[in-house]
């Protein structure tokens, strides 16, 4: 598994940049997004999208650890990550009328692949199938691109009424 340090510091590093990048997407338009519950959730949801990536190229770069344990920890982000990303969408869902901005990103947000491929490369790793490892490359991809183009909705869109 040495073989994965490389990918894991890329990943790393380029989610702790566009975790960045999304707070400064927030904060330029923290007003409106203040005011509004699904946006503030919405974001929420973007950030805990960054955070699984960046917390699996941690897990994936401890060095020295069986492909088992592994697995393990990547169930363990997914369940944490999960139950707030559930928790974030409930919460959105409750405001009556949620900004157009809101309602795109959740048609096109990545969240449920991006957990579901990192689930499924867990449970392979738990069930010694070592080749699980290669899940995680679809994954951060989907995580990574799906994270950047809430960011650049949140930057572009958040003041357009008519935004779809």
């Amino acid at each position: 598994m040495g073989e994965w340090t490389d990918f894991a510091v890329v990943v790393g590093g380029a989610s702790a940049a566009l975790t960045g990048l999304l707070f400064v997407a927030i904060s330029i338009n923290v007003e409106r997004i203040g005011r509004s519950i699904s946006l503030r959730s919405r974001g929420a949801q973007t950030l805990v999208l960054f955070a699984v990536t960046l917390v699996v190229s941690i897990v994936l770069a401890v060095p020295d650890q069986t492909p088992a344990a592994l697995g393990i920890e990547l169930v363990v982000v997914v369940a944490i990550a999960g139950a707030g990303l559930l928790t974030l969408d409930r919460r959105a869902k409750r405001e009556q009328d949620s900004p157009h901005l809101a309602r795109t990103l959740d048609h096109v947000s990545p969240n449920v692949l991006t957990l579901a491929l990192t689930a499924a490369a867990g449970v392979l790793l738990i069930t010694g199938h070592e080749w699980g490892l290669y899940l995680l490359v679809p994954s951060t991809v989907i995580g990574v691109v799906g994270g950047i183009a809430n960011a650049w909705l949140f930057l572009t869109k958040i003041d357009d009424p008519e935004a779809p």
